[in-house]
């Protein structure tokens, strides 16, 4: 991926639409963060699928794709933000016209089970996507403002290590890929594989197995992902469950074992996950890594002022 396409920047007046690409979420939550947007002087649009109920989905795929792609086509909408993340919002990946939006760049932010939109959105159409908070839980989310820094085309936003584990140390240059774990692991041979290529890959998760995370780990080592990519970056793996049988590893060795022999910088216990802190990622944005400094900086803007 050569050229990046960046959206134009988000400033207050401007207009971000909701739509749940993933599970349904309670109108409370959505009302309370669209409260905390609009005193910051953004409006916001929830479109009406974002409360739409199957199971445990926010409506079918249909709807889904439709509130999506409707959104992108609004000139008004300068932003699109995920409502929540929970499961199913992969099958979009067969629904959207990538062609489509590929000539009007907008903001796409979401993480969660959002990682495989926001992965394809840029793999297909170089447009930068955003790794964060899902919009309803930003009443409650203490790096909003970090957010709306990058969202807003500062340039210099760094993300910081302070409590960094360096498993492999070095410096590393390259544009961003990651998200989820659970859901990154199956976009190797979904997405085109250029997109991979040179890429600082950061992962998080929740609520697995130490077993499954092992696996899931070792799929990507051996789809080349690990040897392809610029660096590797582990953010919280929080509330890590134990097998019936006791696994026995622990993650450090896992991480250590998986990446022993790559000539990458490794790096985890970093602020973003599922966990008490979540800075923000733009995906397919340039940024750079340095282990001595305990600081992924941003050099160029994620936006366009």
């Amino acid at each position: 991926m050569t050229k990046k396409h960046l959206a134009p920047a988000l400033k207050p007046g401007d207009t971000i639409g909701v739509f749940a690409p993933s599970s349904w979420v309670e109108k409370d939550d959505i009302e309370k963060s669209k409260a905390i947007l609009e005193k910051k002087g953004y409006k916001v649009f929830v479109h009406p699928q974002t409360y739409e109920r199957l199971n445990q989905s926010a409506g079918n795929h249909l709807q889904k794709t439709l509130a999506f792609q409707g959104l992108w086509q609004r000139d008004d909408i300068k932003a699109i933000w995920a409502a929540g993340g929970g499961n199913r919002a992969m099958y979009l990946l067969d629904t959207i016209n990538f062609e489509k939006i590929k000539s009007s760049p907008k903001i796409l932010i979401g993480f969660s089970d959002v990682t495989s939109l926001l992965n394809a959105v840029y793999a297909h159409t170089a447009i930068v996507t955003f790794h964060g908070q899902v919009f309803k839980n930003l009443h409650k989310w203490k790096e909003l403002d970090h957010a709306l820094n990058i969202l807003s085309g500062k340039k210099d936003v760094a993300v910081p290590f302070s409590d960094a584990l360096v498993v492999r140390p070095g410096r590393a240059k390259g544009h961003l890929m990651g998200g989820n774990l659970s859901i990154f692991q199956y976009l190797p041979g979904t997405l085109p594989e250029k997109a991979f290529k040179g890429a600082i890959i950061f992962l998080e998760d929740c609520n697995e197995e130490l077993s499954r995370i092992d696996r899931m780990l070792l799929h990507l080592k051996r789809s080349g992902i690990f040897e392809n990519a610029a660096a590797l970056l582990l953010g919280e793996f929080s509330n890590m469950l134990e097998s019936q049988r006791p696994f026995g590893f622990k993650f450090e060795d896992i991480v250590s074992e998986l990446t022993d022999g790559l000539e990458i910088p490794v790096v985890m216990n970093l602020p973003f996950g599922h966990g008490k802190t979540l800075y923000s990622l733009p995906i397919g944005a340039s940024a750079k890594l340095d282990t001595a400094e305990f600081m992924l900086k941003l050099p160029e803007p994620a936006t366009q002022i």
